[in-house]
Order: C-alpha cells, then sequence, then structure tokens
C-alpha cells in the first residue's frame, strides 16, 4: 500500500511542537502530521508542573494571541478554561508551571480539533530525504511529507565525575528534585543524608531549595554543597529587555535564592562552595563528606530519528542552524532540504539587550522562533 502524503510532519507534541503546528496552520500549511508518543505535553506537563514559572504571566498570553490559530482555539473554548486562568492573574508576575501546561493542553486540544491536522501515536524512528520528499519510518506505517519538523525535547545531562573519588555516591535525578514532594522519598528516613548538587543555574539552585525546605521542616536530616563555577546570576529587567533573560534566575527561585542564598544562609543545612581553578582538589575535598550527589549541569537533546540522505545515514554529518531554524550540511556545507527543529533541543540563539549570546528556551520563546522564520517553512527555503 503506497505511504499516505503530508504537506509536513511534526514530531514531537510539547511545547516546541505546540507552537511548530500552530505556526505552520498560520501560515496556510494544511494537511499536517502531528507525531508523538504519549501527546502529554511534554516534560513541562509530565515533570515539572509543581515547579514555580521563570517566565511572566503576561508573556505567555502575548505569545499566544500572536497566533491567529491559537486566538482561534481561545475563542471557541468555553469558559472558564486556562487562558481565562491565566488572565485572572497579574500579568507581571510568574506563576506555577501546572497553569501554563493547562495552557498547553487547551491548545493541543484544540490544535487536534483542526480538519487539517492528524494525530499519530507513535515515534518515529527513520526519516530517509529522496529527490525532494522525505518519508518517515514508524513501527506500523511509513508516510511522507515535504516538510519534517523535530520538536524532539531534551533530557538532563548526566555525569560521572564523582566515581574516581567517591563511587559509593548515590546519584540523584534533577528532574526529581526538582519536584518538592518526590524529594523526600528520595533520601533514608533513619539517617543524615550529605548532598552534593552541581550548579548553580535555575535548575541547581531550585534544587537546593527544595533540599533546604526539606531539611529545615524537618522531613529529612539534610546538608548540602553546592558546587559552582560562577556567581548567581539574575534576570535583570530593562526597558530595552531583558538581560540574561535564558541564563538568569527569575521569579521565586531567584527571590528565595536572594534571600537566603545571598542574605540569611543557614550553613548548618547548605554550604556554597566555589568550585575555583582547581576543581579537582576542591571536589576531592568535599565528595567524600557526600551520599548524594545531583547533577544539575544542563540538558541535552533526546535521540532523534536516524536520518538517511540519498540511502546515506547522515544524522551525525548534520548540523542545526539557530538562527534560520533549518539544516546544514557540517563545516557550511548547503541546507538541508525540508527539515527544521524547533523547542528546547533546537533553540534559536539570542542577543539580550546586554550583548549576551544565549540559547532562547521557554514556551513564548519557541513561539517567538516560529514567528520569525515561518515564511522559510511555508516556502521551504
Amino acid at each position: 500500500m503506497e505511504a499516505a502524503t503530508y504537506e509536513a510532519i511534526v514530531v514531537g507534541a510539547g511545547p516546541g511542537g505546540l507552537a511548530t503546528l500552530a505556526t505552520l496552520l498560520d501560515v496556510g500549511v494544511r494537511n499536517i502530521l502531528w507525531v508523538d508518543t504519549t501527546f502529554g505535553g511534554g516534560r513541562l506537563n509530565e515533570l515539572y508542573r509543581e515547579i514555580s514559572s521563570n517566565t511572566k504571566v503576561g508573556i505567555y498570553l502575548d505569545a499566544i494571541y500572536a497566533s491567529p490559530t491559537c486566538r482561534s482555539i481561545i475563542q471557541t473554548t468555553s469558559a472558564p478554561n486556562a487562558i481565562t486562568q491565566l488572565e485572572s492573574l497579574d500579568r507581571e508576575s510568574t506563576c506555577q508551571l501546572s497553569l501554563a501546561g493547562d495552557m498547553i493542553y487547551m491548545l493541543r486540544d484544540g490544535l487536534l480539533q483542526f480538519p487539517e491536522v492528524e494525530k499519530k501515536v507513535s515515534k518515529v524512528e527513520q526519516i530517509f530525504l529522496d529527490e525532494g520528499t522525505w518519508t518517515a519510518s514508524m513501527a506500523d506505517t511509513k508516510v511522507k511529507a515535504k516538510r519534517v519538523f523535530l520538536c524532539t525535547g531534551s533530557h538532563p545531562k548526566s555525569a560521572s565525575l564523582h566515581q574516581p573519588i567517591n563511587p559509593e555516591l548515590i546519584v540523584l535525578d534533577v528532574d526529581q528534585c526538582m519536584r518538592r514532594s518526590k524529594l523526600p522519598s528520595l533520601l533514608p528516613e533513619d539517617c543524615k543524608s550529605v548532598v552534593g548538587v552541581v550548579g548553580n543555574s535555575h535548575s541547581g539552585i531550585l534544587c537546593c531549595w527544595n533540599l533546604y525546605e526539606i531539611s529545615k521542616s524537618n522531613q529529612r536530616d539534610v546538608k548540602m554543597f553546592n558546587f559552582r563555577r560562577r556567581p548567581l546570576t539574575y534576570a535583570i529587567y530593562t526597558k530595552d529587555g531583558i538581560v540574561f533573560d535564558n541564563s538568569g534566575l527569575k521569579g521565586k527561585t531567584a527571590e528565595w535564592a536572594k534571600n537566603v542564598m545571598e542574605k540569611d544562609l543557614d550553613r548548618t543545612r547548605l554550604e556554597d562552595i566555589n568550585l575555583g581553578k582547581d576543581e579537582d582538589s576542591v571536589y576531592r575535598e568535599y565528595l567524600p563528606k557526600c551520599t548524594h550527589i545531583v547533577y544539575a549541569i544542563g540538558y541535552e537533546r533526546s535521540s532523534l530519528p536516524e536520518i538517511y540522505i540519498n540511502g546515506q545515514r547522515r544524522e551525525t554529518e548534520v548540523e542545526f542552524d539557530m538562527h534560520s531554524s533549518g539544516f546544514h550540511y557540517r563545516g557550511g556545507g548547503e541546507r538541508v532540504f525540508g527539515l527544521y527543529g524547533n523547542g528546547i533541543a533546537f533553540p534559536q540563539l539570542v542577543k539580550d539587550p546586554g550583548g549576551h549570546i544565549e540559547e532562547a528556551v521557554g514556551v513564548a520563546k519557541f513561539f517567538g522562533f516560529a514567528e520569525k522564520v515561518k515564511e522559510s517553512w511555508l516556502y521551504c527555503q
């Protein structure tokens, strides 16, 4: 049987896939296949709903209302709903990610009502480009399209720097440590835990905050060492935009860091350890004192489909262009026809008002990136 043909295939139904699909509909692309293994709203909804958002409510709303497709979903969804809940809040405040997650659920359900969109619960295992057409292979079917959009997400980086020093350390999952409700179950009730938290970006500081609070509330007996390479960085709001918009601490996490880590730190529970120039010596001093370790050292792309171009496997030979959202052959080679990315695995590279180059990660930023490059998506430029 001949493979079904679509104008576009969007792989992934997290925030990046959602922004991509809505924008494709905005510019008139029709007959789109949307593929995901769960349609659960990505890691945001699956893991992070209880975490405080870094994004102001108004930024979420402005991004969503900028999309005609999303506006039509809002207009046809009975109130109260996730958008009216956000609209009831102060635009300049942040919120729990559960509210942003509910917004994603609402928009996902709305997008799936469009006759131009077909849902497929599956995993794209391979994609093949041949004579200007992509074929996507899944366990039970193959489909064709002119365009493929990879919105496949990311996961926390792992490390093993403790192994030569203290191989008995128990490695705690950073995603679980960011969820305060789950954290006590990771630590023993009947003895003291000493946790080394590596990293002081948002995820690292959130882990410290959660560990600090369960210690103060006597849920567990915990001491922490927060290992860092640089001082805490905070987002700075200016009339020209946000300095350190993507790397600086924001919202309630920033407030806690300023009030506790920098003003009123209880060092019986948490010590701030500057790694300095001789990191190995610092780790050798402190890691033998630890029972657990958390690596909050950033995120890396989740696995991609195998990519074949003209019969040859090429995923290691193509690289993402963080300005155009397309892919090129490595070493400044030509563009790969009809292949694009968006979302946390494939973000836009931006310069903030202070001149800092950063990767733009967040629901609103994925919509913004899609808006910037949508014409190239339409014409496969």
